[in-house]
């Protein structure tokens, strides 16, 4: 049965469950209700979240039980009512509240792909708003709470952050007394700490605010690095924002979580093994990048008409996992292979069980793609990822991880402060 029926409405069976679930929800209800709106792509259940939220919460029942229900993983539980507001300060208690809140939307979302790819989002949110730096326009950007929504490489975005979207309610409704800006990069921090093993990333001590919200930043979406190659890699890290290859190499490291979307970027599929392990911020991303033999694939890309290059290992095409040139170059010198449109194997040293060569394509496994010379500037970035692979309990990339993400998160930024003890300014 499709619809429930009657005289005035047809209401879709969706809508139903969803408002019977608001109706029984209490206390961690509202959190619940921003999880299905962050994992879902459905415009009916956003609409119907959106619709309850301009409500005024007015379906949920007046009188909550006075316990609320644990979840699976003891959290404060959030509400959507505002906190008092510190309009002077970032305060350490408004930035455990945005820990508690992420970890209660990502505890909701029920299904891998959609976990990860929520977690994913708020960093590569963060991220693709300090990228766009650059100290050499009038305007440098950098951390300021805006993205050019309309550029190709912001792409997949307007399901992290819009009017409907679970991050952007959240924010509006108990944290708009802070930035944007602070804002994202407090929830990425919150990702980072809760995916990390152990819990053991937690950058709470290096977290600095006062960044200032830009209502418009269009064009800047072409300041953002692309995916052809360390190139877009060195312009945009090392030469605008001042990093050095180790710190570059150490931010790439965030890939681990979250994954690629064909119907956003073109790529499709994690960068790690299986949507389980997207969901962990650790060091396997570069185990991934040096254990497995990689190929290229889609060469010539959108020009002979199909998806952008970028590269895959195994059969059946990677089942579901993929690296960029972006990813590959941290480690091998790529750009000559590309620049002669000769393709080249990560490794040509690996054999499937019947003896067929893990490389697959055979134009390809003549060429063992190789790594910089010690003269090259980027064999820093490979010195850093087979640092990171020798790191059996991920100490090392933590420590490069967090170096990296302070100096990009404040990057072209002035006056900042540490987290406040109380509402007062010092």
């Amino acid at each position: 049965m499709d619809h429930l029926r009657s005289t005035k409405v047809v209401v879709p069976l969706k809508h139903v469950i969803l408002m019977a679930l608001v109706t029984s929800l209490s206390n961690g209800g509202s959190t619940r209700l921003l999880a299905a709106a962050a994992a879902s792509e459905d415009d009916g259940v956003q609409q119907i979240w959106h619709k309850w939220h301009a409500s005024g919460f007015s379906w949920v029942s007046p009188t909550p039980p006075t316990t609320a229900k644990p979840t699976s993983i003891p959290t404060r539980a959030p509400t959507l009512r505002p906190t008092s507001p510190c309009t002077s300060a970032f305060t350490v208690a408004t930035y455990d509240a945005i820990d508690d809140d992420i970890a209660s939307i990502k505890e909701n979302i029920l299904d891998d792909e959609s976990r990860s790819r929520f977690l994913g989002g708020i960093l590569r949110l963060a991220a693709h708003d300090f990228m766009d730096f650059d100290p050499r326009r009038s305007i440098p950007m950098g951390p300021d709470g805006c993205f050019d929504e309309n550029h190709a490489t912001n792409a997949g975005l307007e399901r992290v952050w819009c009017d409907d979207c679970g991050l952007t309610l959240l924010y509006r409704q108990k944290y708009a007394h802070v930035s944007r800006a602070d804002f994202w990069i407090a929830a990425a921090n919150a990702v980072i700490r809760l995916t990390s093993v152990d819990n053991a990333l937690d950058l709470k001590e290096t977290f600095r605010w006062g960044r200032r919200d830009r209502s418009s930043c269009g064009g800047t979406g072409a300041r953002l690095p692309g995916s052809a190659g360390c190139a877009d890699i060195e312009e945009v890290l090392v030469a605008r924002m001042g990093l050095r290859w180790k710190d570059a190499a150490a931010l790439m490291g965030a890939h681990t979580l979250g994954g690629g979307n064909r119907g956003s970027s073109g790529h499709h599929g994690s960068w790690v093994g299986n949507n389980q392990d997207a969901q962990v911020f650790d060091r396997q991303y570069y185990l991934e990048i040096t254990d497995k033999v990689w190929r290229p694939r889609n060469q010539g890309g959108p020009e002979n008409g199909g998806p952008p290059q970028d590269w895959t290992t195994g059969r059946n095409n990677g089942n579901g996992q993929m690296m960029l040139n972006t990813d590959i170059c941290l480690a091998f010198d790529i750009d000559q292979f590309r620049r002669r449109g000769v393709p080249c194997c990560s490794r040509t040293d690996k054999t499937f069980s019947n003896g067929e060569n893990e490389c697959i394509d055979r134009e390809a496994a003549r060429s063992r793609c190789p790594r910089y010379s010690p003269r090259d500037p980027r064999r820093a970035a490979t010195d850093a990822v087979y640092k990171y692979v020798s790191d059996n309990d991920n100490t090392l990339f933590y420590e490069d991880f967090a170096e990296a993400w302070q100096k990009a998160t404040t990057v072209g930024q002035r006056r900042l402060h540490p987290l406040a003890e109380t509402c007062e300014l010092v």
